[in-house]
C-alpha cells in the first residue's frame, strides 16, 4: 500500500511518509486519474461525433428530403430502344450513349470472360452473396464470386457486384452491407454494389411480412454503409416494387438497376442500367444469362441528383 512505502528526501536519507503527505499523494493521483479519464471520454466523444457527422453528411447527400418530380422520372424515348437479336441499343446518340453487359452468379457455372468480352459485352455485375430464406437468414458468399471477379477484370470488363437481400430490418441490412464490404476487402469496383430485393415467388420467405416502408429503410441502411466504405450503392428493382412496395421519393437519388424482360423498359422512373433479358445467349456462358444495357447521358449534368464520397475517398456521381 502507498501508506507503507518509504521514499528518499532531498538529502538522500529515508524517512517515514506522514499522514498529510499520504493525503496529498492520494489527492494528486485522484486528480490525475480524473484528468486522464476526462480526456479519454472527450476523445471518444469527439471521434464518435466526427463519425456521426460524416454519416449525417453522407445521408443528407444521398437521401435528401428535397426533390422535384423530374428527379424521379426518366427521359428515355422507348422507341429509341431497339433489340437486334440478343443485343439492345439506343438509337438517339445525341442524348445518351450506351454499352452492354451481363450479370451472373454461381448458377451460371464457369464463365469464359475472354469470350464474353470478345462478344461485345463491356461490363458485368457479379453476385457477391445472398442471405438465405430460412428463419436464421445465414449470409453466404457466392461460390463463383472470386473466380468471376478475377476473370472478368483480367478480360477487361468493368465490374460491379450485387447482394441478394432478405433483411427484415435495418440491422440486418447493415449486416449484409458489412458482409459485402468484408469480402471486397478494399478491392476496386468499377461499378456499384447493388442491393437486390425481390419477391420470392416459389415459396415462403423470411421477408414475407416486411412492410414497404421497412424495405425502404433497409435499402437506405445498406446503401449508407456501402457508401461509407467507399463504394457506390445501387438499387436493383422492378416496376412492381417501385409502384407498390418502395417509397421512391426517399430513394430517388440512388442509381437504379431496373429489371423488365421486354423490348422496352416499361418504367417511368429513372434508371442507369436496364436488365432487359434473362434468357440471353452469350459466348463464354453456358445456358441462359441475364443481359443488361447501361445508359449514360451525353450531358453529364443529367446523370444524377448529386454525389457522395465514401470513407475510402471515392466520389460517386448519382
Amino acid at each position: 500500500m502507498t501508506g507503507n512505502r518509504r521514499k528518499k528526501g532531498k538529502s538522500g536519507t529515508r524517512h517515514r511518509v506522514t499522514r498529510a503527505e499520504r493525503k496529498k499523494i492520494l489527492r494528486n493521483r485522484i486528480l490525475a486519474g480524473a484528468v486522464i479519464g476526462f480526456t479519454a471520454v472527450f476523445v471518444a466523444i469527439a471521434a464518435f461525433g466526427s463519425h456521426a457527422a460524416q454519416d449525417d453528411q453522407v445521408s443528407q447527400r444521398i437521401f435528401s428530403t428535397s426533390y422535384s418530380m423530374s428527379d424521379l422520372y426518366n427521359n428515355y424515348n422507348s422507341a429509341d430502344f431497339v433489340l437486334d437479336g440478343q443485343k439492345m441499343s439506343y438509337t438517339d446518340s445525341s442524348q445518351y450513349t450506351y454499352r452492354l453487359g451481363i450479370d451472373v452468379s454461381e448458377h451460371n457455372g464457369t464463365v469464359d470472360w475472354e469470350a464474353v468480352r470478345n462478344a461485345g459485352y463491356e461490363f458485368a455485375y457479379l453476385r457477391i452473396g445472398y442471405r438465405g430464406y430460412g428463419s436464421d437468414g445465414s449470409l453466404v458468399e457466392d461460390a463463383t464470386f472470386e473466380t468471376n471477379y478475377e476473370g472478368a477484370r483480367k478480360a477487361g470488363l468493368d465490374v460491379g457486384v450485387y447482394f441478394y437481400s432478405q433483411a427484415v430490418n435495418e440491422t440486418e441490412a447493415e449486416e449484409e452491407a458489412q458482409f459485402v464490404v468484408n469480402i471486397l476487402n478494399g478491392r476496386h469496383l468499377d461499378l456499384p454494389a447493388a442491393i437486390d430485393m425481390e419477391t420470392v415467388e416459389d415459396g415462403a420467405a423470411r421477408t414475407d411480412g416486411v412492410s414497404g416502408d421497412q424495405f425502404t429503410q433497409n435499402i437506405k441502411a445498406f446503401s449508407l454503409d456501402v457508401a461509407d466504405a467507399g463504394y457506390e450503392p445501387m438499387l436493383y428493382t422492378n416496376l412492381h416494387w417501385e409502384t407498390f412496395t418502395l417509397d421512391m421519393t426517399k430513394l430517388y437519388d440512388l442509381p437504379v438497376w431496373f429489371s423488365n424482360y421486354s423490348t422496352a423498359p416499361g418504367t417511368p422512373y429513372k434508371f442507369r442500367v436496364w436488365q432487359y433479358s434473362n434468357t440471353g445467349t452469350v459466348d463464354g456462358v453456358s445456358g441462359s444469362v441475364d443481359l443488361d444495357i447501361e445508359m449514360t447521358p451525353v450531358d453529364a449534368s443529367e446523370s444524377s441528383a448529386g454525389s457522395v464520397s465514401g470513407s475510402a475517398g471515392s466520389t460517386f456521381l448519382f
